[in-house]
Formats: structure tokens, sequence, C-alpha cells
């Protein structure tokens, strides 16, 4: 059998080759932050890397065991770690959230326009409403994924960086002939089918990688399934080219279709013991109210595609040189059933079809003790985000019909970021110092808007060609935004257990984009309260926060200690508030804001084969102003904890090895948050727990068998895990949607590595 599907593999190679590089497929993960958790051994805890950034990086053993049967969503791995709130509505992290909320916090901070996360330390998710790089690669191919929380250096790029820094490294070709089967089953009708195959080193030097999975899950509350089907297949290449230099490519493409959860409002989140089941109808009734509730009428589907590559020169032990190209595509739509649009119950339909590209080189070299990099990161975005096409559909006896265009726009001036960056290191007896800056050039987009009337239902790109007369009274034009983000810190060697570590650092967050289709689907409600399309757009500005750290890293053979202390300042503060003027709740740069804590991420080797570990956080996160909406109106939030932020979030877990066997129980907790806000909407805590049971054995001649079992929900908690305010919300006057966390699930998944 091996020979076999080595001489198949080899075959495919020999007509596919391209540039690329990164670190070594088989070196050991980058140990960025406090806390290493990894599983290449058989201790799952190690010690806590040198350095002042804050965070932990997740690989091996550990990442099978936190990322969840579904090995599919980074988000369900770091849901552990200190100050984050990672959630999703399905239990296997596999369900899509309509919008620019993907379900995660750090330290109050979320990205409103898509989920947060590089590959390989590339933006592949950037303003993305899509999927996008969240659900495109499997975590079988994921080497290893590092989160930081402010501040971290000038070389961790992303999009935005008040939230953090998420990051996941693939697991690139191997250097030896094998592969990987894994079969899952769970509850809702769960199964997923996972294969990989490496070439080994060809004989030319070349290493290749591919691999192809397909995932199914039913709802666990409604009809329907999330996903119905999710294909993905991925390849990587390697080519060394002497001593010197490397090349490596990478390709990953997904396809996925699947039901919308449905979102309930706060009165029913407030009600669970009669909610808590509560899905999309199962049928239609003939009547528009109901209908636009029928499970068929809210779906999404969605095609994505990326392609990035790493070429690294090292010409001697002291120069390095990375180039990074990257491009990505995604096309697809979202199908919503809405109670009021335009007065009535309709169906909102949101084509989306975009692409990104982009570049990073860096260069790195010592001189005399001094290490230096020096880089640029050059991306453009093609719109949506925000929307430029929604079109709407009335019910009638339960049939949709096209009743024209709520939104069609085209974007004259692509989303373009373009940045330089810099950073010294250099240790002075027991201290080392960090230094560095990254200036930020953020080019916003701009949009004509067209009059639709007389537009029959076509496709997007045949009604652009149909447009007559734009509506400058809707269109918007961008500019470009510029920002020093400084960086320092310090590391005090106290003994060579012990660290000081010091950091501070700007860090940059989103303009409030999504303020765009609230806008421009309440045009007359801006316009009577003197608020028009461009002077909202005007209105947006980069939240901005300056961050400080400073923490104690205590590392011995078998425990370690991190505790930090942090504060924040925030400017242009991203908000969604209501605006009684105007009369609905929209996002909007409009706070003003302040943030002090403390974490502790602690663990243990007990004793041979018991590993301990430990994440507690307090978060006192706060407007130090009250809000001047876009309107005008005054909201007395001064003192209030930001919007969907807990005060205590705090989480310990287990592993013990006996033999073959292993099993870790996980526990996470959270205290009480508010929804909106003003504090009108409370959302009661939780304590979750989770059991995973493990087995494996070596089989002669065949490989590696292994047998996991997961129990999530351990105690069927019935609780609220999401909190939705993005624009494409469902409840009423744009308020926050709010998504019940998934009662108690099963999963097992046999696996043959050879």
């Amino acid at each position: 059998m091996q020979h076999f599907a080595r001489t198949a593999l080899y075959m495919a190679v020999a007509s596919v080759f391209a540039c690329s590089p990164s670190a070594d497929a088989d070196s050991a993960p980058p140990r960025l932050g406090t806390v290493t958790v990894e599983g290449q051994g058989k201790n799952t805890l190690e010690s806590p890397a040198n350095g002042a950034e804050q965070g932990a990086t997740i690989g091996g053993q550990a990442l099978n065991i936190l990322g969840g049967a579904g090995q599919t969503n980074p988000y369900a791995a770091i849901s552990f770690l200190p100050s984050v709130m990672a959630q999703n509505p399905d239990p296997y992290g596999l369900a899509n959230v309509p919008g620019g909320n993907k379900g995660i916090r750090i330290r109050g901070e979320r990205n409103p326009h898509g989920g947060i996360g590089t590959v390989e330390g590339l933006p592949l998710s950037a303003i993305n409403p899509g999927p996008g790089e969240q659900f495109l690669f499997d975590m079988e191919n994921i080497r290893s994924i590092t989160l930081l929380a402010p501040p971290f250096s000038p070389t961790k790029l992303a999009v935005f960086t008040t939230q953090g820094y998420l990051n996941s490294n693939v697991l690139w070709p191997r250097p030896k002939f094998g592969g990987e089967v894994d079969q899952s089953v769970g509850s809702y009708n769960f199964h997923r089918t996972f294969i990989r195959l490496d070439s080994g080193t060809l004989p030319t030097g070349t290493r290749v990688f591919m691999s192809g999975s397909y995932t199914h899950a039913g709802q666990w509350r409604g009809p329907g399934a999330s996903p119905d089907y999710r294909y993905n297949g991925e390849i990587g290449i390697s080519q060394d080219f002497g001593q010197t230099l490397n090349a490596k490519v990478y390709a990953a493409y997904g396809s996925m279709k699947e039901n919308n959860y449905l979102p309930l409002t706060y009165t029913q989140a407030s009600n669970l013991g009669q909610y808590y089941h509560l899905g999309y109808n199962s049928a239609l009734t003939g009547t528009a109210a109901n209908d636009v509730n029928y499970y068929g009428y809210n779906r999404q589907q969605f095609q994505d595609y990326a392609v990035f590559g790493e070429l690294n020169w090292h010409p001697d032990d002291q120069n390095t040189l990375v180039i990074k190209p990257f491009y990505s595509q995604e096309n697809g739509y979202y199908l919503q059933g809405l109670s009021n649009l335009g007065g009535k119950p309709a169906l909102r339909d949101w084509v989306i079809d975009h692409s990104l590209y982009g570049v990073v080189a860096q260069y790195d070299t010592q001189w005399r003790g001094n290490h230096f990099s020096v880089g640029y990161w050059f991306e453009d975005l093609t719109p949506p985000g925000p929307p430029t096409d929604f079109k709407i559909y009335r019910l009638v006896n339960g049939q949709p019909v096209f009743g024209g265009y709520a939104l069609l726009a085209r974007a004259t001036a692509d989303h373009v970021f373009n940045s330089p960056y810099f950073q010294w290191r250099r240790s002075a007896g027991p201290v080392t110092f960090t230094a560095g800056a990254r200036y930020l050039m953020e080019q916003t987009p701009s949009f004509t808007v067209y009059n639709t009337t007389g537009i029959p239902n076509t496709s997007y790109a045949d009604a652009l060609n149909l447009v007559t007369s734009p509506n400058p009274s809707s269109s918007v034009e961008g500019r470009t935004f510029y920002q020093w983000l400084p960086y320092f810190s310090a590391v005090y060697a106290v003994n060579p257990h012990l660290d000081g570590v010091f950091a501070y650092g700007r860090n940059n967050g989103a303009p409030a984009f999504n303020n765009w289709p609230s806008v421009q689907m309440n045009m007359a409600a801006f316009q009577k309260a003197g608020v028009t399309a461009q002077r909202a757009w005007d209105q947006l500005a980069p939240e901005t926060s300056d961050s400080f750290s400073l923490g104690l890293k205590w590392h011995e053979a078998a425990w370690y200690v991190n505790p930090t202390f942090f504060y924040a300042t925030y400017r242009n503060k991203y908000v969604n508030a209501y605006d009684p003027v105007v009369g609905i709740s929209y996002d909007q740069n409009a706070g003003m804001g302040r943030a002090w804590g403390f974490e502790l991420a602690a663990g243990a080797k007990v004793w041979q084969g018991l590993s301990l570990f430990t994440n507690l956080a307090y978060d006192r996160a706060y407007f130090t102003q009250n809000l001047r909406t876009g309107s005008g109106a005054i909201l007395p939030v001064t003192g209030l904890q930001f919007p969907d932020t807990p005060r205590f979030i705090g989480s310990m877990g287990a592993l013990y090895e006996y033999g073959r066997f292993s099993i870790s129980p996980t526990f996470q907790y959270m205290s009480t948050r508010y929804a909106d806000t003003l504090h009108t909407q409370p959302v009661s805590g939780y304590l979750l727990a989770n059991l995973n049971m493990g087995y494996h054995r070596h089989i002669a001649h065949v490989g590696e068998l292994t047998v996991n079992l997961s129990i999530l929900n351990l105690f069927n908690r019935h609780y609220i895990g999401l909190i939705d305010s993005s624009y494409l919300s469902t409840a009423q006057s744009g308020g926050a949607s709010f998504y019940p966390g998934a009662p108690i699930s099963v999963a097992g998944t046999v696996g043959l590595r050879f």
C-alpha cells in the first residue's frame, strides 16, 4: 500500500512546482508568547519562552484536544487562554455566523469585520464578512496556533491589532513518506473524513503533501445542517536550492453550504427554559411574517481559495531575506429572512464575490550583538465588505418574488494597506531590549451607489451594466489614514528561571465600516436627523489603543507561573450604540475607553503522566466619556463596562496519561456581561465542563492507531454563548442577537498515521 501511494504521489509531483518558504516542516513551532502548550512528547505543558509578549502557542496533542472533533475552526483551540472568549452556535465550531462578528473577543476587543487571524504571518483574514480563512484550513494541516494579546512586536502583522494577534503555522510537507486517515462521528449526525499523504523528500529535493476532507453536521436546534457539506483540499510543496535558498507554496480550497442558526431576541434569550431549542421553521405556512423564518430561506453557500508562497534566502547565519506573496478569493451568498425590511417581512440576498492580494517582505540581520528586522507589507482588498449588493424578495403564498434592490453600489477604490516596519533587539547584561515601529497607511474604499428603479433580477455584474443614474446623496469617497505604531519591551533575567517583563505598544483597530449598510438601509431616517452618507463615512476613524503589560515569567523544569498586569487606553472606540435621534442602533467610532486587569497562566507536571494548567483573568474595560452619536445625541456610558465583556474569565484542565490511555477534563467559567452599551441587557455567566479520552497503539508494519472520545458541555448547561451586534443582525432596530451554546454532545475519532 505504501509503495503504491508513494508512486502515485511522485507522479503527481513531477508535473507541479512552485516557489515559496517558511520554517522547515519538521522544525519546532515558534516559541512566541508566555506559554507554549504542545504535544510532541508526553508532556503537553511546557515552560514559557523568553520574551515580553503575552500569549500562548498551542500545537501537537494539545491542538487535537482543544481544537475539538470539528478540527476546522482555530478559535476552539484558543478558547481556554486568558481573557479569551471564543464562541460558536455549533458544538463542533463549524457554524459560520453571517456578517463580520465571528465570535471571538480578547480582553473585551473584537474584530467586527470578519475573523481575526493570519496564516504563516500573512493577513489572509481581513475585511471579510464571509467564512474566509477561519474555515479554510483543516486543523490536521496546522502545526501550531499562536495567540498574543497586545502589545506585541511590529513584525507581527495583522489588518487590525487592538484585539490581538492570532497566527496559524501550517504543517509543511514532511521529510519522510507517510500519511494520515481520520474518521469522526458524533451527536447531531456529525461525521467527518480526513486524509493526508506526504511524499517525503524526493530525489530532486522536493517535498509535497496533498490532503482532503469532507464534513457534515446537522443543526442541534431546528431543521437543516451546519454544514450541509464542507469540502476541503490542500496541497503544499517545498523545494531546497542548495544550502541557502528554499522555496515553498501552499494552496487551499474550501466549499461549504449550510443553514443559518436562528438568533434569539433578548426577550427569548432571557427565557432559555422556553426558547433554548428554538430554531427556524421546518415548513412554509403561506404567511410572510412566519415564512421569513423558514429554514430553507435562511442559508449560505461559499467557495474560498487561497494561495501563498515563501521564498527564503539565508546566505549565512547573520542574514535572512523572506518574501511571501499571497492571494485569496471568495464567492458565495447569505440569504436571510427579516421581519421588517422596508416596512414588510422579506428575504435579503447578499451576493459576495471579492478577492485580496498582497506581499510581505522582511530582511533580518545581526551586527555586533544587535538584531535588526526591516520589512514591508502591502495588501489590496476588493469590497465587499462593506456590502455592495442587497436584493429583496417578498414572500407571496410562501414563495419568493423579486422586490428590487435595497442596495446596489460599485467600489470605485479598493481598501489598501501599506506598512513599512522595523525592529531592533539587543541584550545588555541581564536585560534584553526590543524596540521598533510600524507606519500604517490605510486607504478606505469609495462607493458609487446607483438608483435601481427598473433593474431586473439579474447578476451583480449585469445589474451594474444596466444602471443609468448614480445616487450622489448615497455615494461616498474614501480617504487615507496614517498612523505610527511604536513598540518597546524589556526583559530582565533575574535568574535562569525567572524573568521580569515590560512592554508597550500602540495598536490599530477597525474603522466602523459596518455603519455603511445601516446608513444605506435607513437613509431617510439619517437624512431626517441631518446625517448624510458622506458625513457618516467621514466620521469613520481607526480605533487606536496604547497598551502596557508588566509581569513575571517563572518557569522551572516541572511547572510555570506567569502573572501579568495590563493597562490600555482607547480612542475612537468601536461601539454599537442606539441613536435616539435616528431611531436605530448602528456601529460608530465614538468611544473613549480604558482597560486594566490581571491575568494568571500556570501549569505543572504534578507527577509522571499528570499535567495541570489554569488560566485566570480579571478584565475591567470601560468607557471614560459619554458617547456622542453620529446625529449628536449623548449617551451616558461613563464608567460602564464594554458590551459583551465579562469581568472574570477562567479555565483549567488536566491531562493524565497511563500507558496507551489518556484522559483530559477541562473547565471554563465566564461571569455576567451586558449585551448593550447602556447595560439594559444583562446576560448570565456560566461554567462549562468538557471531557476528552484517548487511546493510542502502534501496529507493526502499519502505523499508529489513535482513538479519541470527546464529551462537550458535560453537564448539559443551558447558556447564551455568542452575542452578535453586526449589521446582519436580525434583531429589532439593529440591536444584538443571541445564540444559545450547544447542549451536551459526544464525538469520537479513529485515526491511523503511517
